[in-house]
């Protein structure tokens, strides 16, 4: 139970209540600190697509309440699977094996705002929590750890904590305006991703495998379409050198790498986004009491739905640490310690495994994209190795605060 608000001495600013800043909120609160959470929008709303909860996410939202793969819209993964063009299975990797491992031996597919409405009801009901909308940060003064903020209605307020916590996105103010430094290297290509409401396991060739997993990566022809099932729609996620929507591009990809052809299946709708990866220089400013977290910390390809994921993770790492500074219990090196792990991970072990699985399509091969399933069939054959993907692929090797990993 959260100490009581007049018990909270120390005073942390958050700037951004997106899920990452929520729960940093949340953490700091249950840890003795007072905290004000700022928030431009007039709700914890998102404008993210992210969908993916891997295991090792899972259990730490239990921990703080929250049981995502309770919720009826939750679409849950228990294998990934490779096919080819034909519907024949080349790999599928079970998330059984990671039973004894995770509470979750799977991921699901589920909109981010279930999480930021469940957020804002537990901030509602904790008293160490100010949630304060409307409210746009303009300035930082990293030095005095005070931000500058204007409301909706033009009201201009200055607020000082102990520390500012930047969880403002992957243009994040709070990260320029204390001296931090995160160059983002975009990728060749961007990703079209094409909704459909046909059901694509039932237009699989006779002879293919049933069922159709709900995160299944088709490779034929030189190109590739990852089909990922949430709720009742599926989406057709594709490589492109062309950077806007281009239905010519997924009916292409479809024709090459799927058993079907875009004709027989019904798209709602295309949209493109931009990829890029990159890692902040360090999470803790030099010039004051500041860090970044999550987006404002690090940028991947949304290929394995990492980069949500490894902020929430950010939050559950650091604020513990951060909290125990607060109190006069714990050192900035240990603070700096846990943050630099973070970064490392990110930098050396994420990002990699976000491209991994999109080899030879995440970046362009001479005229065409290419296809590259390297290191599958070790995969099939090698129980530990099959095992051990599915570990990383889950985060579930994530340092945390205190701990070597999620899994210890």
């Amino acid at each position: 139970m959260s100490a009581s608000v007049a018990a909270l001495k120390s005073h942390a600013v958050i700037v951004g209540a997106g899920p990452v800043g929520a729960v940093a909120a949340l953490l700091l609160a249950r840890h003795g600190i007072r905290v004000t959470l700022l928030e431009r929008n007039s709700a914890l709303v998102s404008a993210s697509r992210a969908s993916t909860f891997h295991p090792s996410t899972l259990d730490l939202l239990r921990s703080l309440g929250i049981d995502l793969a309770g919720h009826r819209a939750a679409t849950t993964v228990t294998s990934l699977q490779w096919r080819n063009r034909d519907g024949e299975v080349l790999a599928e990797l079970d998330y059984r094996l990671l039973i004894g491992l995770t509470s979750h031996p799977f991921r699901i597919h589920l909109d981010q705002q279930v999480l930021l409405d469940r957020l804002a009801e537990l901030i509602a009901d904790e008293p160490g929590v100010d949630l304060v909308c409307d409210t746009e940060v303009i300035a930082l003064d990293a030095a005095r750890a005070v931000v500058t903020a204007v409301s909706a209605d033009g009201l201009r307020q200055t607020l000082k904590g102990d520390v500012i916590v930047g969880c403002d996105g992957s243009h994040s103010l709070i990260r320029q305006q204390a001296g931090l430094q995160l160059s983002v290297l975009p990728y060749p290509t961007v990703a079209l991703r094409a909704y459909v409401e046909t059901n694509l396991s039932a237009l699989l060739p006779g002879s293919a495998p049933r069922p159709l997993s709900n995160l299944c990566y088709f490779r034929g022809g030189g190109d590739g379409v990852s089909v990922l099932r949430m709720g009742n729609v599926t989406r057709l996620i594709v490589r492109s050198s062309a950077h806007r929507a281009d239905e010519r591009r997924v009916a292409e990809a479809v024709a090459k790498a799927t058993p079907w052809s875009l004709d027989s299946i019904a798209v709602q709708r295309i949209d493109s986004y931009r990829l890029g990866r990159g890692v902040v220089d360090s999470y803790l400013s030099d010039l004051g009491p500041v860090l970044v977290i999550g987006d404002a910390a690090h940028v991947t390809s949304t290929s394995g739905g990492m980069n949500m994921n490894s902020g929430i993770h950010d939050a559950f790492a650091l604020m513990p640490a951060l909290a125990g500074r607060l109190r006069g219990g714990a050192d900035l090196l240990g603070v700096a310690h846990i943050a630099e792990e973070r970064r490392r991970y990110m930098l050396h072990d994420v990002i990699p495994r976000t491209e991994r699985v999109v080899r030879g399509l995440q970046d362009l091969a001479g005229p065409s994209l290419v296809t590259d399933l390297h290191g599958l069939a070790p995969l099939i054959a090698n129980r530990a190795a099959h095992r051990n993907f599915l570990i990383e692929a889950s985060l579930l090797d994530a340092p945390l605060a205190g701990l070597e990993s999620i899994t210890k």
